[in-house]
């Protein structure tokens, strides 16, 4: 395995948290906390924390990377099963992220395009990919992701200035407790995508300092997330938010720049395709290598195309339409999310507790 930079690993942090999350988290948060949809992502930042470190200490008291460090946990046996039943975990995720992407461009770019030419069209690129090895794709992402942050930043900032009503935000006390819990574990689920750090900061070169670059990415995430799910409220209202399927891009059309300058949402969609297909990559990639390391093959290349046409598969039969792949994303994918994203690595990490301190082989942080 190729070695990871600083900004690579930066950059595939965002990649597997932000793509999805700026574009359905607005409308996921407004439809249980309404116009104060805002305070989960403040509520989340302390457990986000707790995760993160979970994940952190995990790494540090183990000396081989997931899935392997399944079997250092759990025992040969269990953990071999277990990472196989994970690689069919980040199967499924990448399924799930196809299905979104071609819902979305089916519902608000080409509408009347069969959905198997968007599905065609992004294994194809992602089977190309995984064939030439994750450090192709890390390249692509220390270029893309700067783009796509500087660029999503600046929609945001644009759109705070113009057609904003902060009236939208009152009344701040208006808020139900159970709201809340809900829009809080929305947000951690997300911030659980980052799981596949277990994997990749092994791989990371020495001079990384992962715990830093972790927090770092943590950040500039829920500041991506807060400033749609603001500007969607005080632009469009709580009410009229919930009746939009994608009220980020709804956000986005309706950007003019000195009244003249309109229609940017056609930049906004090319980048997040690419996010997204960055997004789809790594999922893809964790399933070929914990399959890979699961069955003791010799590589994990060649299981990139049987596994294309079961993501085309999967991502066609997750749901006949999009008001049920809402249901199925807000309903079921959470809890399915929760229990391999958090629930089990904090049994890994309870496990780890009481496991002797590893130095070799495990990534540390360089010291100032």
């Amino acid at each position: 395995m190729p070695k990871i930079s600083k900004l690579q690993f930066y950059a595939v942090l965002l990649i597997l948290t932000t793509p999805l999350a700026f574009l359905i988290t607005p409308g996921m948060l407004t439809s249980v906390l309404f116009n104060n949809a805002w305070m989960a992502i403040a509520a989340a930042i302390i457990p986000s924390i707790l995760i993160i470190s979970m994940y952190i200490y995990i790494i540090r008291k183990n000396p081989r990377p997931f899935p392997l460090m399944l079997e250092d946990c759990l025992g040969s046996i269990w953990g071999r099963i277990v990472a196989v039943v994970y690689s069919l975990f980040f199967l499924l995720t990448a399924g799930f992220i196809v299905r979104i992407f071609t819902d979305f461009i089916e519902t608000n770019v080409l509408p009347g395009t069969p959905i198997s030419v968007f599905i065609a069209v992004m294994l194809f690129t992602g089977f190309y990919v995984i064939k030439s090895g994750l450090q192709v794709l890390m390249r692509c992402l220390e270029i893309v992701v700067p783009i796509g942050v500087i660029f999503s930043l600046l929609i945001m900032l644009i759109s705070l200035t113009e057609n904003v009503d902060f009236s939208n935000l009152l009344p701040i006390v208006n808020l139900k407790p159970l709201g809340l819990v809900i829009g809080t574990a929305h947000v951690l689920v997300f911030i659980g995508k980052l799981m596949p750090v277990l994997t990749l900061a092994y791989f990371c070169e020495e001079n990384v300092k992962i715990e830093t670059i972790i927090f770092k990415a943590l950040a500039l995430f829920l500041l991506l997330i807060l400033l749609p799910s603001l500007a969607v409220i005080m632009v469009f209202g709580d009410t009229l938010s919930n009746y939009l399927s994608f009220p980020t891009f709804s956000l986005v059309r309706s950007i003019s720049i000195g009244k003249f300058i309109k229609n940017i949402d056609i930049v906004f969609i090319g980048i997040w395709i690419l996010g997204i297909f960055g997004s789809m990559s790594i999922s893809w990639f964790m399933f070929c290598y914990s399959l890979q390391q699961a069955l003791r093959l010799k590589d994990y290349r060649f299981l990139a195309a049987p596994s294309a046409l079961i993501i085309g598969v999967a991502a066609i039969q997750l749901a006949p339409n999009i008001i049920e792949l809402q249901l199925l994303l807000t309903k079921v994918l959470p809890f399915v999310y929760a229990f391999f994203l958090i629930l089990i690595p904090f049994f890994l990490f309870i496990i780890c507790l009481f496991k002797p301190d590893v130095k070799k082989n495990a990534p540390r942080e360089e010291t100032a």
